[in-house]
């Protein structure tokens, strides 16, 4: 029986989109499906740091991972229409509260190429963002490496180029059960059973959990964001400590992210906004009385060990996964999607042998 697509893709964030559009080009057939409408909830859900995490100094493989995926990144965004508007804000201040702070960070980052960034004073640190005025910080590394990216649009700007490229994005339309076969994988959903000859799961952490796929140690994080505004005080760089301030839409400043574990509830709650606004009132006393325009909460995927799981799914012949990219799924999402799409097409990708999925039966 002849198969509907080459390729089925679960999942139509960042990842599942970027490697729908890299197989389409080299000639496959491919479906998209997503659960929800309008798709890739878990990518719309992230604020848009694209900026490596500093936790990623203890991880050279995900460092130098995080690092090409910025490189993608951009030029993803600069092949999409509009593209470069969808970046808001440039460069990083990693604060700190103290010299102990300070020199802790710098040793943690001294064998890394870029490092943390050159040193700036409290001083300094409100001279180039006058939001911060009062400001209780020591000082902060200041990098101009990283931006903000506009999540919706960056989702949407992907799903149309790759629906003109023609990928056949469905969305409103669940997977419920896979079932590899002699001849591929058939995708069973409410209504129908999709056939093909490779199957990728880049669902995000409802990647994990589908009837027929082998279990896989996955969980949620939650992450509770809010949005504030205050006349004459905005951002223009990603304000990063344990929290972060962000450059948002209109003058608007990003606040967040909380880390809970909390499965897979996507409300927002009073513990979480509390966090947040004490956030504010300490990294940016000015802002204390700003104007609370909107709060929300989203998911990452998580593995245990930290990095993410790109590759075969363990146990499977013809189904691949991309998922656990944790708080950096924007910044690495296009090379993630890029790499699976490279693995099912040539059967090699050096660039995610070290998240070889395949470890997590050591998990």
């Amino acid at each position: 029986m002849k198969a509907d697509a080459d390729i089925v893709i679960l999942g139509a964030g960042v990842v599942g989109l970027s490697a729908a559009r890299r197989l389409v080009a080299l000639g496959a057939r491919v479906t998209v499906l997503d659960a929800v409408d309008p798709g890739g909830r878990g990518s719309r859900a992230a604020a848009g740091v694209a900026i490596p995490s500093v936790r990623l100094f203890d991880d050279l493989d995900m460092l130098v991972f995080a690092r090409a995926g910025r490189a993608a990144l951009a030029d993803d965004l600069a092949s999409l229409p509009d593209g470069p508007q969808l970046r808001r804000g440039q460069g990083i201040l990693r604060v700190v509260p103290d010299a102990k702070s300070r020199d802790a960070l710098a040793e943690k980052a001294a064998k890394d190429v870029e490092g943390p960034g050159l040193w700036v004073d409290a001083a300094r640190l409100v001279a180039l963002e006058p939001a911060l005025e009062g400001t209780p910080l020591f000082g902060a590394f200041e990098s101009e490496q990283g931006h903000m990216v506009d999540t919706d649009g960056y989702v949407n700007a992907l799903r149309d180029a790759a629906a003109r490229a023609g990928v056949r994005v469905r969305l409103g339309v669940a997977a419920r059960s896979i079932q590899e076969t002699a001849h591929g994988v058939e995708v069973h959903t409410d209504e129908e059973t999709l056939r093909a000859d490779h199957l990728i799961v880049g669902a995000g952490p409802w990647s994990a959990g589908l009837e027929g796929l082998p279990a896989l140690p996955l969980k949620p994080v939650r992450g509770q964001m809010l949005v504030v505004h205050q006349p004459g005080l905005q951002l223009s760089r990603v304000v990063s400590g344990p929290s972060y301030l962000a450059p948002w839409r209109a003058g608007e400043i990003v606040v967040g992210a909380t880390e809970e574990d909390a499965g897979f509830a996507e409300h927002v709650t009073p513990a979480g906004l509390l966090h947040l606004s004490a956030t504010v009132a300490k990294l940016a006393p000015r802002l204390r009385d700003a104007r609370f325009v909107r709060a929300w909460a989203g998911l990452r995927a998580v593995t245990p060990d930290g990095r993410p799981y790109i590759g075969r799914y363990p146990g499977m012949q013809q189904v691949y996964v991309a998922t656990g990219l944790g708080g950096q799924g924007i910044l690495t999402g296009a090379l993630t999607g890029a790499s699976i799409a490279e693995l099912v097409e040539h059967g090699r990708c050096d660039a995610v042998a070290p998240f070889d999925p395949a470890r997590a039966a050591r998990l």
